[in-house]
Order: C-alpha cells, then structure tokens, then sequence
C-alpha cells in the first residue's frame, strides 16, 4: 500500500512536530497529530499484553505478576500492536505511528525467550521509548563493570558518559526519526532494515552501532538513498529530493 498521510501519536519524552516534520521532508508525505481514545476497555486490553514470564510466549498457560526491567512493565508487542490497532481510525492510505512509554518485547523461539524491542514495524507501527535506551545492548565492558559494582563509581560512569541513551537523553528524538523512517521503508518496500552500518535503516542491536547509524553518521547508505529518492518521485507532483 502507498502511504498518503502519516498520523502521529506522542507520549511523554518525544515531541511529535519533530518527528512530522522529519518525516515531511524525508518522503514528501502529509503528517499529523492523532490520539487514541484512552476508554476503560482499551487500557483493560493494554493491561492484558504485559508479560509474567520471559521464558514463556504471551498467553502460554497461567501469567504470573507482569514483569518488569529497569522499572517498565513489559508488553508483549504483536499483542500490543493487535490492541490499539482496533483504537486506530483506518483510513486508506493512513500509516500510524504510537509512540509509547510502555516497553515493547517479542519472543523469540530461538532462545526461548523474549527481547526488548524499540519498534514494532507493522501499521500501526509501535515505537518503544524505554525499547530505544534498553533494547540496543550496551558494551560487553559496561556488562562486566556493572556486574562488579563499579558502576556507582562517579569516575567510572564519566567513562561511559555518551556511549549509550538514557532516558533523558537529547539524542532521543533524533533515534525516534531513525526508527519512523524505518518503518514507513519497510512499510512501502518490504525491506524489513539496511545491513550496512552506514545506514539509517541498520538494524543496530549494539547502542554504539544505534548511535552511529543515527546519530554520528545520520544518513542513508547510496542504495536507500536512490530508494527513497524513486520514492518521492512517484508521488503525485514531486520531482524527487535535491
């Protein structure tokens, strides 16, 4: 399907004009402010995606109390995505995208276990706050020096001072333009992400590699480039990016 109209949703920590304006000038597509009508049921069926086992699929025999990491609930994120995609006005053409502060996690069976995720790439397309400072690991050094209980260390964090998100972080929202970008690529070509590091579409599962494809390089590889540039043109009355 074609995106003709992008429809925003914001939550706490990310400011949608931003966003709709990145993605305005990117892909020559209209952009708004949307918001889900917050009824008693919904949040009841929000309520029903948070996860009770990490080793268990959602709704695999009895949950116990939801989970949480660094004090966020975990929400099993293709359930999520069913949930508030019937809260969603369908429009031909519509593309929708939630941010949220609710940590998003998929299983997976190949180590039967479920993961942080930042985005959930579909229509409605789930961005994950909390999943853009948790879901890229941090390096294996920083995993070693929290183990040992250095990281109180006020010299020890200036060492890391950078090297990843944090939650107020001023680098958020320009990893909130990234992941969007993604998914209306994956959206309108198929293309899941970019195995090029060099690329805004990189599936960064390290945050030195999220920081660099987002942040220090900021830009797509020369193939996305010609991608999105045939993109644009194939809008009624564009020409194609400068």
């Amino acid at each position: 399907m074609r995106i003709s109209r992008i429809l925003l949703y914001g939550c706490e920590g990310i400011g949608v004009g931003a966003v709709s304006a990145f993605l305005e000038k990117e892909f020559a597509i209209p952009c708004s402010e949307a918001f889900l009508t917050g009824s008693a049921e919904l949040r009841r069926r929000i309520r029903g995606c948070a996860i009770g086992d990490i080793y268990r699929p959602h709704g695999a025999g009895a949950r116990a109390n939801p989970i949480t990491i660094d004090g966020h609930m975990m929400y099993d994120g293709y359930q999520l995505y069913d949930v508030v995609g019937t809260a969603v006005l369908q429009q031909a053409g519509a593309f929708h995208v939630i941010f949220t502060n609710m940590l998003t996690v998929t299983y997976s069976h190949s180590d039967m276990r479920y993961h942080a995720r930042a985005l959930i790439s579909a229509n409605p397309c789930i961005v994950s706050v909390p999943g853009m400072v948790l879901a890229p690991a941090r390096s294996r050094e920083y995993y070693v020096d929290a183990m040992s209980g250095l990281i109180a260390d006020p010299e020890m964090q200036k060492k890391y001072e950078g090297q990843f998100l944090t939650p107020d972080d001023a680098r958020m929202q320009q990893v909130a333009c990234g992941y969007c970008m993604q998914a209306v690529f994956h959206f309108e070509t198929g293309e899941p992400f970019c195995d090029t590091r060099d690329c805004r579409l990189y599936n960064a599962h390290w945050q030195s590699d999220l920081l660099h494809s987002q942040i220090a390089n900021g830009r797509l590889c020369g193939r996305h480039a010609a991608r999105l540039n045939a993109m644009v043109r194939a809008r009624p009355g564009r020409q194609g990016r400068a």
